[in-house]
């Protein structure tokens, strides 16, 4: 008889050395993350709300949330979207630039900048925020000024005070603690200003008093490369910095968070439109990183990540296509009205906890352990693991009930052949599954599960029973 091994599913996921040489951490976590009992639960999937016109990129805000309306730019075009879905075109002066669209709130308009002119909706449909306002990547509100990044410079101007519409050419600041060109902006939630540049970081604050509205507080060497990835989240701030580092920073000190993904970051091609979101999903907070122009490591392009800050472990998440691993189709993300939204390639999806695919195209949850080495030359007799079950349908007898695949991985090289259990209709909750025996490895085993059926999955626990050889 052999003995029944505990193997850990609470292992973070490890990207940064080759597979081979992995040994406790996991090796693939896919459109899953570790839930806080140290089990793995499924990510949620997308579901349709609006069709909007044509294929662009579109990008959301929630105007005056939670209880305001959905805004979304989409091909140039500004749209009114409420609860029920009902979408009304407000594209007076549409947005112009090829960058990605910022949004932020005065105290009665909303402000967008994608590298054109500052464009302005207050009233029923959109128009030239100002004239005199300069054609900018980057527009936000702090304390009774707009401020906004000149296209390709080192400079930044503000609106007069509580006057958003008058823009006087000697309210113009120089960020040049390194002297690079402002690429991004951010007014965090605690009224700083926070200017970015490839080689360097300066945070302007406010003054209470006097004509110059603001005084560089700090400046530091360290840039962000990529601008979009740049988001306020847990008291600090995250961004991929001139060195390919996901980092968090907070005043002149930064920390490296992207340790276990350190290489994926610097194998990345193109960081052409990378941005981050935060993300609350049943209770845990992430913060997602999506490089959509990226190869990844199945050949095709996009690469999201999401990143538990609490817990300081990585995930990736994938769409799935003709059974290939694709680019997860958001490229925007907005919670408003307690509920999740995604914007895609003209359409805006909804992210559901109680829908497991893609706007019915396949979400697979995948999961693989490092290659385990401590058993020595042995034999897996069976392999059992706890699950939620009764997840399936209730409806005809005749249809099949969801399942889960299960192989291994032996030396390094030779699989089993999928082994496929049922997850169960309603009421069929007995929640051990027992995949039989693996066979005889001389050195590792691997093991490797995925679910490929739009249905919630929870895995608590996982154990193989191992006979020495």
């Amino acid at each position: 008889m052999g003995q029944w091994q505990s193997i850990d599913l609470s292992a973070k996921l490890f990207l940064n050395v080759e597979e081979a040489v992995l040994r406790k951490s996991a090796a693939a976590l896919e459109n899953c993350f570790i839930n806080e009992a140290g089990g793995h639960s499924r990510f949620p999937g997308l579901k349709a709300f609006v069709t909007l016109p044509g294929s662009a990129p579109t990008y959301l805000h929630g105007w005056k949330a939670p209880i305001g309306d959905l805004i979304a730019v989409s091909n140039s075009r500004v749209y009114r979207i409420d609860r029920a879905g009902t979408v009304s075109d407000v594209t007076g002066v549409p947005v112009s630039g090829d960058r990605r669209v910022i949004f932020d709130e005065t105290d009665n308009e909303l402000v967008m900048a994608a590298g054109g002119e500052i464009i302005r909706l207050a009233g029923e449909t959109t128009e030239i925020l100002s004239p005199d306002a300069p054609l900018s990547t980057h527009v936000g509100y702090i304390d009774g000024y707009l401020v906004a990044v000149e296209v390709s410079s080192g400079r930044f101007q503000h609106s007069s005070a509580n006057d958003f519409r008058t823009w006087d050419p000697l309210d113009t600041f120089s960020a040049d603690g390194k002297p690079d060109e402002i690429n991004g902006m951010l007014v965090s939630p605690y009224r700083e200003l926070l200017l970015t540049g490839v080689d360097s970081v300066e945070q302007f604050e406010r003054l209470p008093s006097g004509t110059t509205p603001f005084f560089r507080r700090w400046s530091v060497g360290e840039g962000v490369l990529a601008p979009y990835t740049l988001v306020a989240v847990d008291r600090g701030n995250f961004a991929i910095n001139s060195t390919y580092e996901f980092v968090r920073f907070t005043g002149q000190v930064s920390e490296a968070v992207g340790d276990d993904l350190q290489a994926t970051f610097e194998k990345v091609d193109d960081w052409t439109g990378a941005w981050t979101a935060a993300v609350q999903i049943k209770g845990q907070k992430f913060v997602l990183l999506q490089m959509p122009e990226a190869a990844s490591a199945y050949g095709t392009k996009g690469i999201t990540c999401l990143y538990d800050y609490r817990q300081k472990k990585w995930y990736n998440l994938y769409g799935f296509d003709g059974g290939v691993p694709v680019k997860w189709p958001g490229c925007s993300y907005e919670e408003i009205w307690g509920r999740r939204f995604v914007g895609g390639n003209g359409v805006i999806y909804e992210l559901d906890t109680d829908v497991y695919s893609n706007v019915g195209q396949t979400q697979r949850m995948l999961g693989r352990t490092a290659p385990m080495d401590h058993w020595g030359p042995a034999f897996v007799d069976n392999v059992r693991m706890r699950v939620k079950r009764g997840v399936g349908s209730s409806s005809s007898e005749d249809d099949k009930p969801p399942k889960i695949a299960f192989r291994a991985i032996r030396d390094g090289k030779r699989r089993t052949k999928w082994k496929y259990r049922s997850l169960g209709r309603p009421g069929d909750t007995y929640n051990m599954i027992q995949f039989g025996g693996m066979g005889h490895a001389m050195s590792t085993f691997q093991f490797e599960w995925q679910i490929t059926d739009p249905v919630s999955a929870e895995i608590v626990k996982l154990e193989a029973e191992v006979r020495k050889s």
